[in-house]
């Protein structure tokens, strides 16, 4: 298990594509829950809707402090003001929203507890370089900022802020991932082809 889990660590943005690969074989092969009432998915399916947009917009946010920046100074300011980790609570907010959105409950919950296990050790890898890099910087950052819940009464950003448009340019396909994966899915079922697709796989 810990092999695994520094495995995930070090190549996250491979497993996670693998993930996003994952959810759409699974909603294309399992289809919704509908013993569990057509009111009850379809009201997930909207908050699903709100937690998606949500992360997707939210990794829009931190992209945006990040993107000319990072590995090169300390983000303190804007999204990272208030939580040290919010691109890794919006993937989760992202994942459980992708479940809920494609009214299949199940996925929701595979997905996040994937997030729950695989996650901290990624959290962990990113802290300890993060405390090489910076020192006593990141020390005092970690102490005023929490980990996950965020605190918004420390709230602060900048008057202006420079960003590398090459930069997020190339993050913005990664930042709206959950966004593509729910249009594929809705593009499937509005052309009906949930089962030409079952028989193809």
């Amino acid at each position: 298990m810990a092999f695994r889990r520094l495995s995930f660590a070090e190549h996250r943005i491979f497993w996670s594509r693998a993930a996003a690969i994952f959810a759409i074989v699974y909603v294309i092969l399992i289809p919704p829950p509908l013993q569990l009432g057509r009111m009850l998915l379809e009201t997930g399916e909207i908050i699903g809707f709100f937690l998606l947009a949500t992360a997707a917009l939210g990794r829009l946010w931190c992209l945006a402090f990040i993107a000319g920046a990072k590995n090169e100074i300390l983000i303190t300011e804007g999204p990272y003001s208030v939580v040290r980790n919010p691109l890794y609570g919006l993937n989760f907010l992202g994942a459980l929203g992708l479940g809920l959105a494609v009214e299949n409950p199940p996925l929701a919950l595979l997905l996040a507890c994937g997030f729950a296990l695989f996650y901290p050790s990624v959290v962990r890898s990113e802290e300890a370089r993060l405390a090489r890099a910076f020192g006593a910087a990141y020390a005092a950052y970690c102490v005023a900022t929490p980990r996950w819940i965020p605190r918004w009464s420390a709230y602060h950003e900048p008057e202006s802020w420079v960003m590398s448009p090459r930069r997020f340019r190339r993050g913005l396909l990664g930042a709206m991932w959950f966004l593509w994966v729910f249009m594929i899915w809705e593009l499937v079922e509005e052309f009906e082809l949930i089962e030409w697709l079952q028989r193809w796989l």
